[in-house]
């Protein structure tokens, strides 16, 4: 098959079964983890970008050449950055300089202005007053560029994308399961596959995956702030996470699996273990939401 454009190469990614790691570690169950990373831009935002955009300039929202920005903690922002090369808008980002070094160079690559906003704390860690001030910037630079606000915090096409694509593709693939977790940023991926999952079958229990600490170094979520798309009836319970049990699973799961994660994949494995010491012989959905190539600069690389 010959595609048009590498956007069309975004999604369809593969399950793998990690039974190696839950055989090694003595976990009574089953873990399924969806390799995101093996799209495109590297994570799972390829397709909230993709789709946005689509949406955008087919309901004549985004202009032909107008400048598209986004506020981001990097991912979505890489996502868009690659979007917007291969649709032709410039394309900005706003984004705490609390982020790893590689999300910019990324975006940078494909074309993007970043606009990095001085953190409040420490190095590798952005906080919920990062966030506003994030926020404050963005406004700022879209009213005077007259860009176009993709919105990925408050466009329900975020949820839309996830509740249409990835949810079908895990029923596809991942045969009879029980439950369902994922690591919480804007919540479009959890409540849109959640959603989703309920309408297929209203057994499956679908997880948030949240930091156990208010300052912590999983970058891209949990800043304790009201997940925008929150849905609480497609919510069976939150499993907090120790950032040490994250970095610890991230790192397991490439020496025994083979599969470079980032950080939120880490605690989304770390949830599923828990899950599964707590209800044994089942089996767990989770995401790899990115790659740990974009971490390497970081003090969570152990």
């Amino acid at each position: 098959m010959i595609h048009e454009n590498i956007l069309a190469a975004v999604g369809e990614t593969p399950i793998v079964a990690l039974d190696k790691l839950c055989a090694r570690h003595n976990i009574d169950g089953r873990i399924l983890a969806k390799i995101e990373f093996l799209s495109p831009g590297f994570s799972k935002k390829d397709r909230i970008a993709k789709y946005m955009i689509e949406c955008a300039e087919k309901s004549g929202r985004l202009k032909p050449g107008q400048t598209v920005i986004e506020a981001t903690s990097g991912n979505t922002g890489i996502a868009l950055a690659m979007v917007c090369a291969v649709r032709g808008y410039p394309f900005v980002a706003v984004m705490s300089d609390g982020n790893s070094i590689e999300r910019i160079k990324m975006m940078e690559n494909f074309g993007a202005t970043v606009d990095l906003v001085p953190r409040t704390g420490k190095p590798g860690q952005v906080s919920g007053e990062d966030l506003k001030r994030v926020a404050a910037r963005f406004d700022i630079l879209a009213d005077e560029l007259g860009a176009f606000r993709v919105g990925q915090f408050t466009n329900a096409e975020n949820l839309d994308t996830h509740h249409i694509h990835t949810a079908n593709e895990i029923i596809r693939d991942a045969g009879d399961f029980d439950a369902f977790c994922d690591f919480v940023g804007t919540g479009g991926t959890f409540e849109g596959v959640a959603k989703r999952l309920r309408e297929h079958n209203p057994n499956i229990k679908c997880l948030r995956v949240m930091p156990a600490q208010k300052t912590h170094s999983i970058q891209g979520g949990g800043y304790f702030h009201d997940v925008p798309f929150k849905c609480d009836t497609r919510c069976d319970g939150e499993i907090a996470v120790e950032c040490r049990d994250g970095a610890y699973w991230r790192r397991e799961l490439a020496t025994i699996c083979g599969i470079a994660g980032g950080l939120s994949t880490g605690a989304n494995l770390a949830a599923a273990v828990q899950w599964l010491r707590e209800n044994p012989g089942k089996t767990i959905v989770m995401l790899v939401n990115d790659s740990y190539l974009n971490y390497l600069s970081t003090h969570t690389h152990s």
